[in-house]
């Protein structure tokens, strides 16, 4: 005689093929509905101008809308926490930098979310350099003249806010080098700028987004780039890191879903934007908009790289005592 408890474990394995199938049903005919790429940044900053290139194109490949939601606020975490809290079906995919992510939980001691277990990286989806821009008329014309002279005194270094990923460049470049640069937080990349050119500070890290204007109109000098390697708009101005090797600090953009997003749905438009990133009309747009593509980013590689770039940015929010309520 078969014991009830028998029966009740034989019938709950008989049910795990149809849900199975069922959940890969639905992975495989997914999307059947709009999907939301939510923002935590407002329209017409490079970010969102990004976003709505690849949420165009993954329109075209998946026929179904892609729309763009931007929800500024709180450095882009409420839209991150929006995203965190949402259903893991797919409908709901956050499209963010590096901040939510990896530098937010590092400043704040209460977010309301846990974007390392809340959220699954789906893809890397473009990185870009800062440059260590002067005034067009300083002194120093490359990156050895500010370190020499930074190292004897004190020089104003502005960034776009207290733990914007700029001051975070500023900070690590100034454990590394050695130089004396004090802090000075503006509300956003544009006062900032005004008062570079106009001589109240000394230096500053900035996006190509926010300083490439700039640059080329003569108004300001790039000394340095933040990558790894130099910066295809700029090949003349070195790399930070050709003078203190393994320097890296970029921004970059990402793909990420709730975790506990299907598998097989992570795959899926983990693939996709593999794809894209491959075609050369999508490379050309996103190389114009000031992005370098990140070919070859599978969500393997980008969940490594986010943990990397979290412990990264947590040793230097550490070092450098930055804490915001």
């Amino acid at each position: 005689m078969v014991h009830r408890r028998h029966l009740l474990a034989m019938g709950a394995l008989g049910a795990l093929p149809s849900v199975i199938r069922a959940e890969a049903t639905d992975t495989t005919d997914w999307p059947k509905r709009p999907v939301k790429v939510i923002l935590g940044f407002p329209a017409g900053q490079g970010s969102d101008v990004l976003a709505r290139i690849l949420s165009d194109e993954l329109q075209k490949k998946f026929n179904q809308p892609f729309v763009v939601d931007n929800r500024p606020g709180a450095g882009a975490t409420l839209a991150a926490r929006d995203v965190a809290r949402s259903a893991p079906d797919g409908y709901s995919l956050l499209f963010t930098s590096s901040g939510p992510l990896t530098v937010a939980p590092h400043l704040y001691s209460n977010l309301g979310f846990d974007p390392m277990k809340d959220l699954e990286p789906v893809g890397l989806v473009g990185r870009s350099p800062l440059i260590l821009l002067v005034k067009a008329d300083s002194p120093f014309k490359t990156l050895p003249d500010l370190v020499a002279a930074a190292k004897k005194k004190e020089f104003n270094c502005g960034s776009g806010g207290n733990g914007v990923t700029n001051h975070l460049a500023m900070e690590m470049f100034k454990a590394t080098s050695g130089t004396k640069l004090v802090h000075v937080p503006y509300k956003g990349a544009a006062p900032a700028l005004t008062d570079l050119i106009g001589g109240q500070i000394d230096t500053l890290f900035e996006t190509t987004s926010a300083a490439m204007t700039h640059v080329k109109a003569g108004r300001l000098r790039a000394l340095a780039v933040s990558s790894p390697t130099r910066y295809f708009d700029l090949p003349e101005v070195p790399a930070v890191a050709e003078f203190y090797p393994g320097f890296d600090a970029m921004t970059w953009a990402a793909f990420a879903v709730p975790r506990g997003t299907p598998r097989l749905l992570l795959e899926k438009l983990s693939l996709q934007l593999m794809k894209l990133q491959d075609d050369a009309s999508v490379r050309e747009k996103m190389i114009q908009s000031g992005v370098e593509p990140t070919p070859g980013s599978t969500q393997a590689k980008a969940k490594a790289y986010v943990m990397a770039e979290h412990q990264k940015w947590g040793d230097i929010i550490r070092r450098a005592n930055i804490k915001l309520e």
